[in-house]
């Protein structure tokens, strides 16, 4: 029997259960008239018996109404009996009609599998064609949901798709490693323990394994595995604690709008995770230390090492500008402009690569600012070398753009540059370090908003969000004006004029 044969014969049944039950109705009410118009006849009868006979016409109306009561009752149970019965066809049917479409779509995809190797999320079940595919059921696989999360996110955020964002990247890092771990089962499975789970495996990761040569092409457990086997003193540091909190928050925001889709799903981002007791505690970045900055500004200035301005000038620029690494390793000439008279560092501006705009990689919606140029930026000769620089694409630290990763690049040349010198603590005197300072110095200066504003920070509060969130003209001067940061000695630069170098 086709669907829509059981769905006409049932919409038939419907109505004629419905007319039977309006029939039984009537009779009631005939079958209550006629009772009453007994009852009127029997005490007639009693009090005027010349009137007999009425009551005897009556009663002969009561055994015909009483059987056509019990056919329609009749009727309705076998009516309801069918009625449930072609139900259960229906729900059979379909059942048996969703199997038989799931299994269709599968092979299909088999199929396509075999021709073309395609991604795990091609075994998710075929949905109802009525529905967006992204209606996921409890059932579906997470590497299918996350996906389609972490996809729909791309699209909007980075819809060109040619530099993934280093937040979307750990973002893709820590999916792909709870899926390693955990598994990749429906979504059912997942408990809230499987995010102690996750932790605790993490905390027995090396950090930076991608980088080791020694773990290349192994999967998380057998680096696990292959590191735990070392000695004492060439196994490697595992993640710290901030690392692990990091790969937690991302898998549990993903959880959360996988879930919000999906009803009966265990709630993940309530569980607390005990932090594992072998994970390093974080460490807070501190400000340079003020010995170790002249040490090291003096061997920036020296011949040798402004043979290679790429390397010798970014220590300058983020102390006195406050600009993170990535945005100083992508500043181009053009960036430096006048705003309403004052010579600022735009990074509103898109970048312009190959004749074309393109967006500048920033990691938050605060980083695209005005930065005002301090005197001794000036003074040292660092402006007149970036206005002036020559490159493909006007890069001010273009030689690291010969990288695949021109921050990783210039972060591993300032990491070595500082442990030559003597001055490098892990993770707490690192280039990083310089941005703290320059906070200190704004802020010291010109006020918690002002340096805000400068370095690119988030203002705190509904209050401080209010007004202009560039700095004025007003504002820039303000921090031109600023003395030098106490204690830094800048005579190896000034000394000389800008163009010697």
């Amino acid at each position: 029997m086709t669907r829509d044969v059981l769905t006409s014969t049932l919409a038939a049944l419907s109505a004629e259960l419905a007319d039977a039950k309006r029939q039984a109705s009537s009779l009631n009410i005939q079958m209550a008239k006629l009772q009453a118009s007994r009852r009127e006849a029997y005490r007639e009868e009693q009090e005027y018996p010349n009137t007999a006979g009425r009551l005897e016409r009556l009663t002969k109306h009561v055994g015909p109404l009483y059987e056509r009561k019990k056919q329609l009752a009749a009727l309705q149970e076998r009516l309801g009996r069918i009625g449930q019965a072609l139900a259960s066809d229906k729900t059979a049917w379909e059942s048996e009609r969703a199997t038989y479409e799931s299994v269709v779509g599968l092979l299909g995809r088999i199929e396509r599998q075999i021709a073309v190797p395609a991604p795990a999320a091609a075994l998710e079940p075929v949905p109802d064609p009525e529905a967006d595919e992204r209606a996921f059921k409890p059932s579906t696989l997470l590497s299918v949901a996350g996906r389609a999360i972490l996809d729909a996110r791309k699209d909007a955020v980075n819809p060109s798709g040619k530099s993934a964002p280093r937040y979307e990247d750990r973002l893709e890092t820590a999916f792909t490693a709870f899926l390693e771990i955990i598994g990749d089962k429906p979504l059912t499975y997942y408990l809230p323990i499987h995010m102690q789970d996750f932790a605790t495996f993490l905390a027995r990761v090396p950090t930076n394994r991608s980088k080791i040569a020694l773990f290349k092409g192994l999967t998380l457990e057998q680096t696990v595995e292959k590191n735990a086997k070392l000695p004492l003193d060439q196994r490697k540091p595992c993640m710290s604690e901030t690392t692990v909190a990091s790969y937690l928050s991302e898998v549990k925001n993903i959880w959360s709008r996988v879930s919000a889709g999906v009803p009966g799903l265990r709630d993940m981002g309530a569980y607390r995770v005990s932090m594992p007791k072998d994970t390093v505690s974080s460490i807070d970045r501190e400000p340079m230390a003020i010995p170790s900055l002249n040490i090291w500004l003096r061997d920036a200035a020296t011949p040798k090492l402004m043979k290679k301005p790429h390397k010798a000038w970014l220590p300058l620029a983020g102390l006195l500008t406050g600009m993170r690494l990535t945005e100083l390793i992508y500043l181009q000439r053009t960036d430096i402009v006048d705003a309403e008279g004052n010579e600022v560092i735009d990074l509103t501006r898109p970048l312009r690569l190959g004749g074309q705009d393109i967006d500048r990689p920033v990691k938050t919606k605060t980083s695209k600012r005005y930065v005002a140029i301090h005197p001794l930026l000036h003074e040292c000769g660092f402006i007149e070398y970036a206005k002036n620089v020559k490159s493909p694409d006007g890069f001010v630290f273009s030689h690291f753009h010969t990288a695949d990763d021109p921050p990783d690049a210039a972060q591993k040349q300032m990491y070595n540059w500082m442990n030559a010198l003597g001055i490098h603590k892990t993770q707490r005197q690192v280039f990083h370090s310089l941005r703290h300072s320059a906070k200190d110095w704004f802020r010291d200066h010109v006020g918690e908003r002002l340096a805000d504003k400068q370095c690119g920070h988030a203002f705190s509060g509904v209050s401080a969000n209010y007004g202009a969130k560039l700095l004025k003209p007003k504002e820039v001067r303000q921090i031109m004006a600023m003395p030098p940061p106490e204690g830094v000695d800048f005579s190896e630069f000034t000394k000389f004029p800008p163009n010697s170098y």
